[in-house]
């Protein structure tokens, strides 16, 4: 629980399950978007890719620094569902706690990861489009974008 000046609010994790292996660089740089006037979240920029039939996403988040810089705790959730079709769909939750505060400077973080085949092994490759949200545990918000899935020649 994290407690702030105007309640006490509770974590909510996204659907799905966690991916418990990625890759988290340190900070890439620091980028300000000078107009900035909102504590939203700002949607991630992705990559996906099918590499030797393994669905490897890149993501690059912008997150406000911190005072304490030890303290951003990614975690990545992956949630599968059918659509009316029976084609499977794929979203993925990049999640921390954010800052409640304003902010005109973010850090730019790169985050790699492989989709996990299960439950849908055979299907992984009709993928083409998925879902990447970055998602405030506390809950705030989410952001998302959709991204192309891009097959390597």
């Amino acid at each position: 629980m994290k407690e702030n000046s105007s309640s006490i609010t509770q974590r909510i994790d996204p659907p799905g399950f966690e991916i418990g292996q990625f890759k988290k660089c340190k900070p890439r740089g620091l980028i300000t978007f000078p107009e900035n006037k909102s504590k939203a979240l700002m949607s991630p920029l992705v990559e996906a890719v099918y590499i030797n039939e393994i669905l490897s996403i890149t993501t690059i988040i912008f997150v406000p620094p911190f005072e304490d810089k030890s303290a951003l705790d990614l975690k990545i959730y992956q949630n599968w569902y059918s659509n009316i079709e029976g084609i499977p769909q794929l979203q993925f939750f990049v999640t921390y706690d954010m800052s409640e505060s304003v902010s005109k400077d973010f850090l730019v973080y790169e985050v790699t990861f492989d989709a996990e085949s299960k439950p849908f092994e055979e299907k992984l490759s009709k993928v083409k489009t998925i879902q990447t949200f970055l998602w405030d545990v506390d809950p705030i918000a989410s952001r998302g974008t959709v991204t192309n899935v891009q097959t390597q020649d």
